[in-house]
């Protein structure tokens, strides 16, 4: 009997007596060992990193050509409740408040030990990569502005929990994230071998369990199996590139994304075939982009842009629908704002009553620079409908012009006097960016020349996936641990935790802090 046919059929009382022999008698036909091995090179290098500084061999293997998955173009920004660098500098918050805020973000979809573990090991995580890299934190400047997405619910804060890199000037810095952790990473004998995807999982069946004990791979251009010793950590994106699994898991259509282009939910798939199970897959984290944008430039990552969803809370602009009609704040948070286009009309053809959406500007706005602009000098993007009068660009745009004049008189009544009873825009503190001034949001819109350019749902990367534990350990459908394989980052079903954002770097928080779990928990194997 071959090697492989008597590890499968020789049953777990066969396997029990052999547990005990090496895997080198079991398994000789490796081509590569390492005692770790990271699928993805994104918020993976963390946990690359940890398993490194506690003395392991690991190894990085990254799908596409260069690395830094959707981390790359993100703003760096992580958001961790209760960490002692908001404390340096004289804020407060506590474990308590954290977990309070948390539970109503989750909208039910997390559990307390993936909430406690996110708010424990946080903070640990942040002073982790401060003392093995040349990054230092620093509350966030480009939020500064900008308390937690949702100010008034208890546990928030107004400002503390988003943190940045310590650097010059006060743009993105996702790539000084990526550059300094692989630096670090390199210089504590990490291998990343890039453009060399992750196939499938090379596992063993012992004593009736699932044991991971390797990854295949495509290494410049050859199939190549490499064993881990301690274990396979898969935090390699989401599915935003994959249609079909948008399509069957999302609640409704996000047709663009910001999302690195290798993100095609690959390390997901790798791990269902070994049966693990799934959590959060019908969320996104949210956004909002103008569709021509992302027709012309989505597919590459970071090619949408954010600019829609910046723009729709300027003052003198809205948001409608085919029928004019709005239907949204549209100051509020990005992380609430998907799901108000995919009301659903169940009559006549059936359908989303708000897609197609318009955003609708004045001229002051666009003499603002925005407008998908750098500035008001620039010319308008072709894709930009200007006209004089608001009849005209509803019917250029292809909006009802009735509902859409209706629905500009009203807004533009309430707005005048700084209130807005449909939609409540300016009521809340993100709205007004903390400064609890509505006019800071509300305006007439009134200005000639007028502006329409559709918009769409869309997302910065989708945040469902394999099923973890508070270990990062995945787990199968039954809720056993399948042993050597852990998940972490927008490839696990971790997200916020559960549905909605805790604030600025939301999304980078909680997929750092799972990967450092997931180092650690290798290293400790």
């Amino acid at each position: 009997m071959k090697r492989r046919s008597f590890l499968i059929a020789g049953g777990s009382a066969v396997l029990a007596g052999a547990s005990s022999l090496s895997l080198d008698k079991l398994e000789p036909d490796f081509d590569h060992t390492f005692d770790m091995i990271v699928i993805g090179s994104g918020t993976g290098l963390c946990a690359a990193l940890a398993g490194a500084k506690a003395g392991l061999e690991v190894l990085v293997l990254e799908k596409h050509a260069l690395i830094g998955g959707t981390t790359l173009v993100s703003g760096g920004v992580l958001w961790v409740p209760n960490n002692r660098v908001m404390r340096r500098e004289g804020l407060s918050d506590s474990r308590a408040d954290a977990l309070e805020y948390l539970e109503k973000l989750s909208l039910g979809q997390s559990t307390p030990d993936i909430m406690e573990a996110f708010v424990n090991q946080g903070p640990r995580m942040l002073e982790f990569i401060e003392s093995a890299t040349s990054i230092r934190w620093r509350v966030s400047k480009r939020m500064r502005e900008q308390p937690d997405y949702h100010p008034e619910w208890p546990g928030a804060r107004l400002r503390g929990r988003s943190l940045e890199p310590i650097h010059e000037g006060e743009g993105r810095s996702g790539g000084l994230l990526i550059a300094e952790l692989t630096r670090a990473c390199r210089a504590s004998g990490v291998e990343i071998w890039n453009a060399s995807p992750a196939r499938r999982l090379i596992t063993a069946q012992e004593n009736g369990r699932t044991i991971v004990k390797g990854v295949e791979a495509d290494v410049k251009g050859e199939r190549k199996r490499i064993r881990a010793r301690r274990g396979v950590a898969i935090i390699s994106g989401g599915f935003e590139r994959n249609e079909e699994m948008k399509k069957h898991f999302l609640r409704g259509p996000s047709p663009y994304t910001l999302g690195a282009e290798t993100n095609e939910g690959d390390g997901i798939q790798m791990a269902m075939a070994v049966g693990a199970d799934l959590r959060n897959m019908n969320e996104v984290w949210h956004e909002v982009v103008y569709k021509e944008l992302g027709e012309r430039s989505g597919h590459v990552r970071g090619g949408a842009t954010v600019w829609a969803q910046i723009e729709g809370s300027q003052p003198g602009s809205i948001r409608v629908n085919r029928y004019g009609e709005r239907f949204s704040n549209e100051s509020a948070s990005y992380d609430v704002t998907w799901r108000c286009f995919h009301t659903w009309e169940n009559w006549g053809d059936t359908g989303y009553r708000n897609l197609p959406s318009y955003a609708i500007f004045d001229h002051v706005v666009r003499e603002t620079g925005t407008i998908a602009s750098k500035s008001s000098d620039e010319p308008l993007p072709d894709w930009v409908v200007v006209a004089q009068t608001l009849g005209e660009l509803a019917e250029q745009s292809g909006i009802d012009p009735q509902g859409l004049s209706k629905t500009v008189a009203r807004f533009n009544q309430f707005a005048a006097g700084g209130t807005d009873p449909d939609f409540h825009r300016g009521e809340g503190l993100f709205d007004t960016r903390g400064s609890g001034d509505p006019l800071t949001t509300l305006r007439p819109l009134q200005n000639p020349p007028f502006y329409s350019a559709e918009v769409s749902p869309a997302d910065l990367g989708t945040c469902g996936g394999i099923r973890v534990n508070d270990k990062a350990e995945v787990l199968d459908v039954f809720g056993e641990r399948i042993v050597g394989l852990y998940a972490a980052g927008n490839t696990s079903g971790v997200g916020s935790p559960g549905a909605l954002y805790g604030g600025g770097g939301g999304t980078l928080g909680p997929a750092f802090t799972f990967a450092f779990i997931a180092g650690e928990q290798v290293a400790k194997s």
